[in-house]
């Protein structure tokens, strides 16, 4: 596929003007504008261009003597996740036709797992475009960083009961992040200090190809390195013992989650400590996102899991009623499988190699690392991080200040 090699220079979004653009004309003629100018492009780096039959897989077939790519176009308020673009993919091997490669087109824009996933997939007949000012500019990745918030985000990781996997959580969290390419800290507020012992006081997470590297910071609330400029989220595992977190982390929390698994004899225990666990960060903090994790899950077990989701999630409703940033994340959605690395992570203060992540890939892929990677898009896509819809504005050309 050929794409345009030289990259276009963007400053960040400057205007809010395009919300003067009102919400007269309906959505259908908005999907078709938004088709009709990724034609028009395309048509202009001279593919074949047509519609495709299966709609709700794609949008257009591209055509080229020995070339056939599926496009799918994102046209909604959010960055594209990294669950679309798996769900894209499945799509585009089903499908009857035999195709080569495919397009993906945002109005928005890309979440940072997208770009992390595609370089460790190393899927090279797979190319993102972003939509702005009636143009497709493909340096995707350029765009969504300058466009992101500098302020650090904070993510605190609580525990409802002993052994369900918070400091995993915790630790693979912050690697998920640094596998994006953000610099982050993480903090230990455990009185076991088991980040500290597993970890050392930091861990580098090697560059893919053409692309830096990131370093996940170790220390405690005493040690951490506030200070540090390139330090985009910091991640906290939370002490147990909830009085015994220092308030100010607990203050600056933008996410908390709390992990738990669908223990048959533990649920209604379990729901009781979360919605506890909740009410005392509500008397602290009252803006963060609360989100309920499951671990551990079993992803063969799908009859049991889908019986005692529903209970668990029964259980979590009042509190999310009473509370619209609560969230119970759907095992549908995003939630972290059993896998022997997982539960093995540790092993190495016992055969002496150098500490790291549950992310090595053993065949096609690593369950740890797909997971965390989606729950870093749920995380933004259910939070505060993006303006969206500012966002999907300027793919039509109203409200920007992007010079070239």
């Amino acid at each position: 596929m050929i794409i345009p090699s030289k990259k276009s220079s963007f400053e960040p979004l400057k205007s809010d003007s395009a919300g003067s653009r009102g919400s007269s004309g309906n959505a259908i003629r908005e999907r078709e504008n938004i088709e009709r100018l990724v034609v028009f492009n395309l048509r202009r780096t001279e593919w074949s261009v047509r519609p495709t039959m299966i709609k709700k897989d794609f949008n257009l077939e591209l055509f080229r003597p020995g070339r056939h790519v599926a496009v799918k176009i994102f046209d909604g308020d959010k960055r594209v996740t990294l669950l679309q673009i798996e769900e894209y993919l499945e799509s585009v091997a089903r499908a009857p036709q035999q195709f080569t490669g495919g397009v993906c087109v945002s109005t928005v824009g890309f979440t940072p797992s997208v770009y992390s996933f595609l370089r460790d997939e190393r899927l090279k007949n797979l190319k993102l475009a972003i939509l702005r000012d009636s143009k497709l500019h493909w340096n995707c990745e350029e765009i969504d960083r300058d466009e992101e918030d500098k302020k650090a985000t904070y993510i605190g990781v609580f525990t409802c009961k002993g052994g369900v996997g918070k400091t995993t959580i915790s630790a693979h969290l912050a690697g998920a992040l640094a596998l994006n390419g953000y610099d982050v800290s993480l903090v230990d507020l455990d009185h076991q200090r088991n980040l500290s012992k597993l970890l050392g006081d930091s861990v580098t997470m090697p560059p893919a190809d053409g692309y830096r590297g990131a370093t996940i910071d170790v220390g405690d609330a005493n040690t951490w390195n506030q200070g540090k400029k390139r330090t985009k989220y910091v991640v906290c595992d939370c002490n147990p013992e909830f009085d015994a977190n220092p308030i100010d982390f607990v203050k600056r929390f933008d996410y908390c989650i709390v992990p738990t698994n669908l223990s048959p004899l533990g649920i209604n225990k379990n729901a009781d400590v979360i919605v506890r666990t909740f009410e005392l960060i509500r008397k602290v903090n009252d803006s963060a996102h609360l989100f309920v994790l499951l671990n551990g899950v079993q992803a063969e077990e799908r009859k049991r899991n889908a019986v005692l989701n529903k209970v668990l999630k029964e259980q979590l409703t009042s509190i999310a009623d009473r509370d619209k940033r609560c969230h119970y994340i759907d095992p549908s959605d995003v939630a972290i499988r059993f896998s022997k690395q997982l539960l093995y992570w540790g092993y190495h203060l016992f055969d002496g190699t150098p500490p790291t992540l549950g992310f090595k890939r053993y065949g096609k892929s690593s369950y740890p690392r797909m997971d965390f990677l989606k729950l870093v898009d749920y995380l933004e896509e259910h939070g505060t991080i993006s303006s969206s819809k500012q966002l999907k504005a300027v793919a039509y050309g109203y409200g920007s200040t992007y010079s070239r």
